[in-house]
């Protein structure tokens, strides 16, 4: 489990360290989606903890035994891993404040939704 979740922090900082142009320094709203991400990276990471041996509604994410697991975690990682990659194929083309903060926004409302989900898991007994 340990293993799963330095593997999530060090795929979502990753992201975090592109190239910088030396003609133009990062914006305010950089920081702020690159926070963002690191929020979501955090919100999914508490999620697959508080998951982690449980009974899982979603079929897509149980194991063959129906709980949470390994393949469901590493699924998990790989939608967070592909949204993330989308969000910088974006903003690499088109470095806008406007939709850096337009993508903070939805990261930042993600995140709030996972971690509500995750508190809720860990009042549910194994």
């Amino acid at each position: 489990m340990r293993k799963i979740l330095v593997l999530l922090l060090a795929l979502s900082g990753t992201l975090c360290a592109q190239d910088l142009s030396l003609r133009e320094r990062p914006i305010a709203h950089q920081k702020l989606w690159k926070v963002s991400i690191t929020a979501l990276a955090a919100a999914n990471a508490l999620d697959i903890h508080s998951s982690w041996g449980k009974h899982e509604l979603n079929s897509t994410l149980a194991g063959a035994n129906g709980r949470f697991g390994r393949d469901g975690a590493l699924l998990k990682l790989g939608f967070q891993g592909g949204l993330m990659g989308i969000e910088y194929l974006l903003t690499r083309g088109h470095p806008s404040g406007k939709l850096y903060r337009a993508l903070s926004f939805i990261n930042f409302g993600a995140a709030a939704g996972i971690t509500g989900v995750a508190a809720h898991n860990y009042t549910v007994p194994r």
